[in-house]
């Protein structure tokens, strides 16, 4: 007999069933988007050059800032980044590894005089943003010219008016974008346009919007960089276009087909709020539809509609939103993203502002300015932030004002796919209401470039390909040194041959590869990498029988072009500059000349006898007073037929060596190399060639150290520094040269006081003052001193940097030098 069930507990168990459905959805997506905030959070890293633009010859500063790409603070995950400077033809002809547990890093790059003019890319990123798609790495175009360059020096600009009645006007290329992302029949529908032909970024056109009858509908007109946008009702079984008249023709473009059903995401945003309006048109109206909105992957604003509803309005206050692009989605009730919608948020309490206080206005030639700067935030108080700063010339770098800067790339350009032109042209507008028409536009026609709701719900989570750095790491693998030479689990040991002297603990592998670090060190260190298979205490020469591979660094990845690029040619060359950059040129080969006669010159000198000098160097790398007994290897001293530094040892006088070990008046002595602690079995493997001297410690003159009881053997390396890399080791060690991290030169900042041979030679320099980290407290201001060169007119002060809040914020101020 079949049991029957009520039929109101049916409907309760199907609607129990839907809203378990319901919540499942709506917790995944919270949940995901918490994932990819806490966890799986985007870096973003921005690079502020000293100018725009620059000559062979010259040298480009830079200051990297490397942020979390979710709140823009201190990067919690990489302390690694890579900033590289690649020509023409996609090459890369300078790259630097920089080391920040912080915020900024400063770098720089010497421009070679052989090479090629032409328009280079600076290029950063981290080894974890290699995961993502290479569009989100940092780039900037550097035009480097060449101080002989025979090209038109500027390019005359037509005026708006002269180009439409003397220039023939191309057909405009006209794409049209609906807000949410598609036209519905019978609902009010917002449509964005764009017309991607540069020549109309300043040539506004008119344009209407008729139906497939002619019949007119509305009519739409276009501003700065070819935006624009109208709004009309669709009507079912009808279709549309938009009419242009250009150069006394008439252009015709379809506009995009209704569909008959759908969802319409409409957004007004007045700055203080932001009105959400949600209509639909569908037979199962709104009822189950999700409404998501997040700020860069933190969730802001979330709604399930639980009602049979055809609309709905929400008000979000944005008093308490960072500042940004903002990314609001429709799902319907099967889970699907139906509408999309960018916002951009600027919030009042996130203005920064940056006080710049000059001791003079305007000041004579090579005479000293001091700035005075503080940063603070909404309501007066400062603002702990990171800067940096440049000072230029402004007839050799006249100010684009709309140029990309800090804010423009972290707020704008990282978040959106495409190329924003003139993105401080956004920020810049004085007219609040103007700009938030613009700033609108722009997220109507650029789409949110992070992530695919598909990718984000749907995609398992997998190791990262490319892990995040917080150091150098050395690793390989170890391998037999006879047939098969196949990997073989073995002992390994690191020692930084470099003073001090460190020595990692013995590592034991069972899959034949070490891995030692991470570590921090800067340029380059020697490094001895010991492998054995069983005991570094034995001596059998087979426990040797190993070869040490060295893991190879990962290659740079593929040059990828996000921005199209430009001749140099196209860009505004400056008469003012290149007239300077070749009088620099002069300068500099007029001073070449001068080094030259200086060096031969032959400066005599009365020295000391050659065995006190070299006495007094030997005394001076040790820790000690007098030894018992030194060998000087580099003197005319020599001791016939030892290979090693065992070997040396073991001739001393009172030294004992038996069975492969040392031993003083019978007792285990300690034994150093350049002041570190180092086994029997470790001098074995230094050659004699790289020992300069060693002495022999016993009695009070070894009660300096502890251990001492056995006496001390302290050995000396011709490289204090570090052994030689030349030398043919035993098997079972190699010794290389590990690189580390930059560290950047530091700009050249003359003291004209001080230096009177500087002041009666001429100081030419378009980059006056370049000023790489500038730390901001909460406490005080920075005052930053230099002097001007002898080159008169105006100079532009520029500053960018962020806040420890995540405040970005550019700004610029001038003075004269007369």
């Amino acid at each position: 007999m079949k049991k029957i069930i009520p039929f109101a507990l049916l409907i309760l168990v199907i609607t129990s069933f839907t809203a378990l459905s319901d919540n499942f959805f709506t917790e995944l997506v919270k949940e995901k988007l918490q994932e990819y905030a806490n966890q799986d959070a985007p870096e973003k890293i921005y690079v502020h050059t000293d100018k725009p633009y620059y000559s062979l010859g010259e040298d480009i500063w830079f200051t990297g800032y490397l942020v979390d790409g979710i709140a823009h603070k201190a990067n919690p995950k990489s302390y690694i980044f890579y900033v590289e400077l690649i020509n023409e033809k996609d090459s890369i002809v300078g790259k630097k590894k920089l080391f920040t547990a912080d915020v900024t890093i400063p770098g720089d790059f010497k421009i070679d005089k052989n090479w090629n003019e032409g328009t280079y890319l600076l290029r950063a990123y981290t080894n974890y943003m290699r995961n993502s798609d290479p569009d989100y790495f940092f780039q900037k175009k550097i035009p480097i010219l060449s101080p002989n360059s025979n090209d038109s020096l500027e390019q005359k600009s037509i005026p708006i008016n002269e180009r439409q009645d003397n220039v023939f006007l191309e057909k405009p290329d006209l794409t049209f974008y609906p807000e949410g992302g598609d036209l519905i029949e019978n609902i009010k529908c917002e449509v964005a346009i764009k017309i991607k032909n540069n020549l109309y970024d300043d040539i506004p056109i008119k344009g209407t919007i008729v139906d497939e009858n002619n019949q007119f509908i509305t009519q739409f007109n276009t501003s700065k960089f070819g935006l624009g946008k109208f709004a009309f009702v669709p009507v079912s079984n009808k279709s549309y276009f938009a009419n242009v008249d250009i150069n006394d023709s008439e252009y015709s473009y379809p506009l995009p087909e209704a569909l008959p059903n759908g969802h319409v995401l409409n957004i007004i945003n007045n700055g203080d709020h932001i009105f959400i309006k949600v209509q639909t048109n569908a037979p199962n109206t709104l009822y189950q539809t999700y409404l998501v909105g997040h700020q860069r992957g933190q969730l802001i604003i979330d709604k399930f509609e639980s009602t049979n509803t055809n609309e709905y309005l929400l008000k979000l206050v944005t008093a308490n939103l960072n500042d940004g692009v903002t990314h609001f989605t429709l799902f319907d009730a099967s889970g699907n993203p139906v509408c999309e919608r960018l916002v951009f948020i600027e919030n009042k309490k996130n203005e920064v502002t940056v006080d710049i206080q000059k001791d003079k206005a305007s000041l004579g030639t090579k005479e000293p300015l001091n700035i005075s700067i503080n940063v603070k935030d909404y309501e007066g108080n400062n603002l702990p932030s990171y800067l940096s700063m440049s000072v230029m010339d402004l007839n050799a770098f006249p100010h684009d004002k709309n140029a990309e800067n800090i804010k423009t790339w972290l707020l704008l350009n990282s978040d959106l796919r495409g190329e924003i032109k003139d993105p401080n042209y956004f920020f810049n507008e004085k007219n609040i209401n103007k700009r938030r028409y613009l700033i609108d536009l722009l997220m109507l026609t650029n789409g949110w470039r992070r992530f695919t709701w598909k990718k984000l719900l749907y995609d398992k989570n997998s190791e990262s390909q490319f892990p995040a750095e917080k150091g150098i790491y050395i690793s390989g693998n170890t391998k037999l040194l006879k047939p098969p030479y196949t990997i073989t689990p073995a002992l390994s040991r690191l020692t930084f041959v470099k003073p001090p002297f460190e020595q990692e603990p013995i590592q034991k592998s069972t899959d034949g590869k070490f891995k030692f670090g991470p570590y921090a060190f800067f340029d380059s260190i020697p490094v001895l990498i010991e492998a054995r298979l069983v005991s570094f205490n034995s001596e059998e020469p087979k426990f040797r029988e190993l070869s040490i591979m060295l893991d190879k660094e990962i290659e740079s990845p593929k040059v990828n072009r996000i921005r199209e690029e430009n001749n140099v040619s196209e860009y505004t060359k400056n008469d003012a500059f290149l007239k300077i950059s070749r009088y620099m040129d002069e300068i500099k080969k007029e001073f070449e000349q001068k080094r030259q006669l200086l060096d031969e010159i032959v400066i005599t000198a009365n020295k000391k006898e050659q065995e006190d000098k070299r006495e007094k160097q030997m005394n001076e790398r040790t820790l000690y007073g007098f030894p018992s007994h030194r060998l000087d290897l580099e003197s005319s001293m020599s001791v016939f037929g030892a290979q090693t530094a065992y070997d040396l040892v073991a001739r001393m006088p009172g030294v004992a060596a038996l069975g492969g070990g040392i031993s003083i008046r019978g007792r285990n002595p300690k034994i150093m190399i350049d002041n570190m602690t180092v086994d029997v079995d470790f001098i074995k493997s230094i050659s004699s060639d790289e020992i300069s001297f060693i002495d022999i410690l016993t009695g009070a003159s070894a009660s300096m150290f502890s251990d001492s009881a056995g006496g001390i053997i302290a050995i000396y390396t011709k490289n204090q520094y570090g052994l030689n890399t030349r030398i043919k080791r035993k098997p079972g060690v190699i010794d290389f040269t590990a690189k580390g991290f930059y560290t950047a030169r530091t700009f050249y900042a003359p003291n004209h006081l001080d230096d009177f041979n500087k002041f009666m030679e001429a100081d030419i320099r378009t980059t006056l003052h370049w000023e790489p980290e500038i730390k901001i407290d909460e406490n005080s201001s920075k005052n930053i001193s230099f002097f001007t060169s002898d080159a008169k007119g105006r100079y532009l002060i520029q500053i960018e940097g962020i806040s420890k809040t995540g405040l970005p914020f550019y700004k610029v101020d001038t003075f004269t030098v007369e």
